[in-house]
């Protein structure tokens, strides 16, 4: 039994060809899977579900099937879209919102996988920073208050997500966009914001500010 078999993933796909795809990657990974035909069965779907992976059209545009009420509702679990050709200015409008990040299709099963693996870390995260957070409240301590500081809030874990990436590949950003998902002039901003500064384009980094 692997780790993966602990981690819940909800699918959310009107194409019965894409869900069972999708249904067996993540089977053969060993995460539990969930599949909805519909955003209304999502109201059965386990409260503590890792990431939920679904295409735009299946998101209603308000109410409590939209992306915002999701996000709302569920704070803690990872959002991944896999959006057609037609929807990626919608996906990445979304991203923006508050989604994990977006899969285009036709994907690879290990750039899927990647993307699910990130998702879980960081649910992970927020459900440990929520249940230290509420122990605080009830059983004041220095103890769990310095576990709570210790935590990575979200940008944090990014960033050292993005540092760690950048190391295996050499500094290629090419590459290092590639394994992110992000496009090349999102990764460059993304080095500016963090005060990082590269010697050449394609070059390791030369200094890393903590």
């Amino acid at each position: 039994m692997n780790l993966e078999t602990q981690r819940k993933v909800g699918i959310l796909e009107g194409d019965i060809a894409m869900r069972k795809l999708l249904q067996d990657i993540l089977k053969q990974e060993g995460y539990g899977v969930s599949v909805f035909s519909s955003p209304e069965e999502l109201e059965k779907a386990d409260p503590n579900m890792d990431v939920m992976l679904t295409s735009i059209s299946m998101l209603a545009a308000d109410g409590p099937f939209s992306f915002d009420e999701i996000k709302r509702a569920r704070p803690e679990m990872g959002v991944i879209l896999i959006p057609s050709a037609e929807e990626i200015e919608k996906a990445k409008e979304l991203v923006g919102k508050g989604a994990f990040t977006l899969v285009s299709r036709p994907f690879q099963p290990w750039e899927l996988l990647h993307r699910v693996r990130g998702a879980c870390e960081l649910s992970e995260v927020r459900r440990q920073n929520q249940w230290l957070r509420r122990k605080e409240v009830k059983e004041p301590n220095g103890e769990v208050r310095s576990i709570i500081e210790d935590e990575p809030t979200l940008d944090e874990l990014e960033k050292r997500y993005i540092e760690i990436i950048l190391k295996k590949t050499g500094g290629r950003k090419d590459k290092a966009s590639k394994l992110l998902g992000i496009n090349r002039r999102t990764l460059y901003r993304k080095e500016r914001e963090y005060g990082w500064v590269a010697t050449y384009p394609n070059q390791p980094l030369s200094r890393v500010a903590h």
